[in-house]
Order: C-alpha cells, then structure tokens, then sequence
C-alpha cells in the first residue's frame, strides 16, 4: 500500500460548479453572438462603405447599401426578440462585486440596448427620408419604410435626411466607446477577478458552468412580437405605396378632335427622344429607343402667334425603354418613386389645337404631359423645315423633374457623399416625317 507522503501531486482541476455560475438560456447566449457579430460587421461595413465611388455606375456600393440596410434591420428585430425574452427569463446571478464596478456595468448593458434599438432605428429613419436614392428592401423581397416618413414632401424629406445620418454617424461611435467599455470588463473578470462571470456568456470557452436557471420559455412571445413587428412594417410600407383605391383608367388614346390638317408619318429610323441630366456634378445622356407619335398639323398656314394652327399631336413613351448606356441608371430609374413603370408604364405628350406658328420656321406646341397619373402643362418650342412632303423638326425643353413627382426622393443639390441629381433635364426632339 502506497504511503500517502510518497503519493505523486495531482494538479487540481477547476472548480466546481456554483450557483453564481449558472449560464444563460441557449436563446439568450445565441441572440447575445448573433448581434454582436452584426453589430461589429454594419460598423465595418460603414466606414468601408466611404471608400467606395458614391453609388455611381457599376459601383457595388448600391449592393454593400442594400445588405446593409437589411442586416440593419436584421439587428434591429433581434434586438426585440432578445429585450422579450431577457424580461421573461432574467440572467442568471452575477458574482459579487464593488457597488461602483456593478453600477458601471448595469449603465453599459442598459446604453448597449438602447442603442442597438436607436443605432438601426436611426439608419432605417434616414434611408425612409432618402427614398428613391436606393430602395430599401429587406434582402431583396419587401420594401420596408418607416411609417409616415416617404410619403413626406421633398423638402420636408431632404432635412429629416440629413440630421439622422449625423445622428445616425454620431451614434456608431458611441456603440463603439460602449462595445469597448463592455470587452473590457468581460476580460478584466475572466483574467484578473477570475470569477466566472464569461462563462455564463460562453459556456464551454471561459469555463464550465452549472447549466441555465431553465431550459427558458416565451419564445412564441418574442419571436411572435418581432414577427409582428415586421409584418406591420411590411404592410404599411405595401400600402403605402399602393395606387390609390378607385377605379384605375388605362391611359389609352383618346380619339382625336376633329381635323382637316394633313397627317404626318414620323421616320422612327431618323427621329430621336433625348434627355440630358447631371449627377453627382456629371452630365449625362440618355433616349427613348421606342416611342410613337401621331401628328397632324397645317404647316402652310400663315405665322400668327395669337391664333394657333389646325393640327393635332400625341406622343406615347414606353417608360420602361430608357437607355442612358449606363446599366446602374437604367436599371434604377424605372423603379420606386422615380418612373415607377409598373403602376405607370408610359408617359403621354398631348397638343390639342395648341401649336402657334410664330415664324415661317418656328413654332410653339402648347399640350399637357401626363407622367404617373399626373398632368402638366409643357410649352415646347421648336422648329420646322418642310421641303416638298418631307419634313424636319427640332425643339428642347428643360423640364423639372422634381415638378414632375420624378425622383422626389433624391435630393437637387450635393450634401456629403449623398447622391443627388439635378433638378432640370433638358429633353431633345429630332423628328423626320413625310406628309400624307
């Protein structure tokens, strides 16, 4: 029998279990890493995001805007399901510690959560204010906007932008002064007071623990509150954005008054539908490949600037067709509140007994563009050289976009690296017709 003296020392194991070192539920320790790794990846994402060209063409800075909005979102609805389920299933006992350190770290944890409500809050608010800038769709399926926000006006919008992304800005740094405050107290307990406290947040990493108070319960109330949370989003944003209730009239021809004046076949092959816009400081082209017209017009009655000429004219252009080269634009400005294609497919150009004949050459064609449901009174001057039954006509117009409901989300005038696009774009009409 060996004698207890000769016996070879066995280093001690850890300690045993206590109550103090009771861990979390798996939901709490899952949603706590869950948010943390967003958390630091959207801070990463935000700054890195400045290095990029500010969303111009074939920029994946539209991409990296997009995911992270969502993920945004993402932490945002988490944070709900962690506030509910933290209410329903208290953490577990912390280990004893002064009075000042555990008042400092109740202020942290309570800031952090405050935070991770206001930080996506704050970013959702100012994207809601951007409408238009890009699209705010959670991964790519429902648009999700703040309540009551995007249906502002333009220039109540633009201000609201502004001030949340300083706040929005401001407040990362804030989580990060906190993130910084709360990583080192977790190491001062794990390497200096050695008490346990990380292994109730990491089982199995920092040290073993006695096991959750409960396997925890709620869970249909806090996921069921996020759940609903976004439906009611979703929703709102759905209505929102939905045409107005009523009957919903084709914009199809309407017949034409009665005419005299000859009818005018356009050459589609030598004619041209162009607009020149600026962005971001930048001028840029762009036409409607397809577009048809009908014209009638007198053009051998004499000038008179008081009394316009017989004639008739109606334009129809495919909104969908717009190519500018550019696929970040032609893909973008068919969409939300700029053209909105899929609710107003083509914009209508209609003169009814309002061309003047002010020269022998020069004209001024008095109609209404219709664009989104909406009609507005267009002067366009042009010019007319008829040689034999072949005619040549040539006229611009600058318009107001933001007159027009086109783009009234996307701001003027540059502000930071916000994008912006200029207010007036100058359209360009080249049309070859033969007399009938």
């Amino acid at each position: 029998m060996t004698d207890a003296a000769t016996r070879p020392e066995v280093a001690p194991g850890p300690p045993p279990p206590t109550s103090t070192q009771q861990r979390y539920t798996a939901v709490a320790i899952g949603l706590h890493w869950a948010i943390a790794l967003l958390i630091i990846g959207l801070l990463a994402v935000g700054w890195i995001m400045d290095d990029f060209i500010p969303g111009g063409p074939g920029s994946p800075k539209t991409a990296i805007i997009q995911l992270h909005k969502s993920f945004g979102i993402t932490v945002l609805l988490l944070t709900i399901v962690r506030i509910v389920w933290r209410l329903m299933n208290p953490p577990p006992p912390e280990p004893a510690m002064p009075a000042l350190q555990k008042f400092v770290a109740s202020a942290v944890h309570v800031l952090l959560y405050v935070l991770m409500i206001a930080m996506p809050l704050t970013g959702w608010i100012m994207a809601s204010a951007q409408i238009g800038q890009h699209e705010t769709r959670f991964f790519g399926t429902f648009e999700m906007y703040v309540p009551g926000i995007a249906t502002l006006p333009a220039e109540t919008r633009e201000p609201l932008a502004e001030g949340f992304e300083q706040v929005h800005h401001n407040l990362a740094w804030v989580i990060v002064g906190l993130l910084v405050l709360h990583v080192a107290g977790a190491v001062k307990h794990q390497f200096i007071d050695k008490d346990g406290l990380m292994a109730r947040i990491a089982p199995g990493v920092f040290g073993r623990t006695a096991g959750p108070p409960d396997d925890g319960h709620g869970a249909i109330w806090a996921f069921g509150a996020a759940i609903a949370v976004f439906a009611a989003i979703v929703a709102t944003s759905m209505a929102t954005a939905a045409p107005p209730a009523g009957p919903v009239v084709a914009q199809e021809e309407q017949q034409a008054p009665a005419s005299k004046a000859p009818a005018w076949t356009v050459d589609a092959a030598k004619s041209s539908l162009a607009f020149k816009f600026g962005y971001m400081g930048k001028d840029y082209e762009g036409k409607f490949p397809e577009w048809t017209a009908k014209i009638q017009l007198d053009t051998d009655a004499p000038a008179n600037p008081d009394t316009p000429v017989d004639g008739y004219v109606r334009v129809a252009i495919p909104l969908g067709k717009v190519s500018t080269g550019q696929s970040y634009f032609d893909e973008n400005v068919v969409q939300g509140d700029w053209f909105d294609v899929t609710k107003s497919p083509e914009a209508i150009f209609e003169v009814k007994g309002g061309v003047y004949k002010t020269s022998d050459t020069a004209y001024e064609a008095t109609g209404v563009l219709t664009i989104k449901g909406a009609a507005h009174p267009v002067r366009l001057p042009f010019t007319l050289i008829v040689a034999g039954t072949n005619a040549t006509m040539h006229g611009e117009v600058t318009l107001s976009r933001l007159t027009l409901g086109v783009g009234a989300g996307t701001a003027s005038k540059g502000s930071g690296d916000a994008e912006w696009v200029a207010d007036d774009v100058k359209v360009v009409i080249d049309v070859v017709a033969t007399r009938q």
